[in-house]
């Protein structure tokens, strides 16, 4: 039920705003930023005919090297050299949220545990709660509880998976569940 309910928000939304945490950073090595990019390279196809906007509390820049566009990558806690495009980006983000209230809103949190909450966590559910259009999907390996008044709103969903994994299966299982419904 879970997948049905997921897959079909990610047909029927308008608008997806995307926040990555720490299961998303970087620990140095190749193979996990290539597996990291690929995870993110996922997404596109998920979001063809919507508008999307991504936030990451990494620093490691390895959003920008996936598909994703850079224009609506917000990533604030990245490399000082890139301050100045990190103020820029977080005010087109910011310009952009405020354009969501009223629309078919997605969010979806991929790994973002208590790092930094206040960057990512808390504002995606205080944005599920004020738009009554929105819905939360989050995904982490070891936290991902919601707010009990969240839950009960039937918008929020909680995966217990790591995120990259998560994102490894989201092609598959969406398809699979589109074979169902079309059956």
């Amino acid at each position: 039920m879970l997948e049905a309910d997921i897959a079909k928000h990610l047909r029927e939304a308008e608008m997806v705003l995307i926040g990555l945490g720490e299961e998303l950073r970087s620990d140095g090595t190749s193979h996990r930023s290539d597996r990291i990019v690929k995870a993110l390279n996922t997404l596109p196809p998920f979001l063809r005919g919507k508008t999307y906007f991504v936030v990451s509390q990494n620093s490691d820049d390895l959003v920008f090297q996936s598909n994703l566009l850079p224009f609506f990558i917000a990533e604030p806690y990245g490399p000082k050299e890139n301050s100045a495009c990190s103020e820029e980006q977080w005010n087109t983000y910011l310009r952009w949220i405020s354009g969501t209230l009223g629309h078919r809103l997605l969010i979806l949190e991929l790994g973002v545990g208590f790092a930094s909450p206040e960057l990512i966590r808390w504002p995606f559910e205080k944005i599920t709660q004020i738009n009554m259009k929105s819905s939360l999907i989050r995904v982490n390996a070891s936290f991902p509880q919601l707010p009990k008044e969240l839950a009960e709103t039937g918008r929020a969903y909680s995966v217990q998976c790591n995120s990259i994994e998560w994102l490894e299966k989201l092609e598959q299982w969406v398809k699979r569940v589109d074979q169902k419904e079309d059956a």
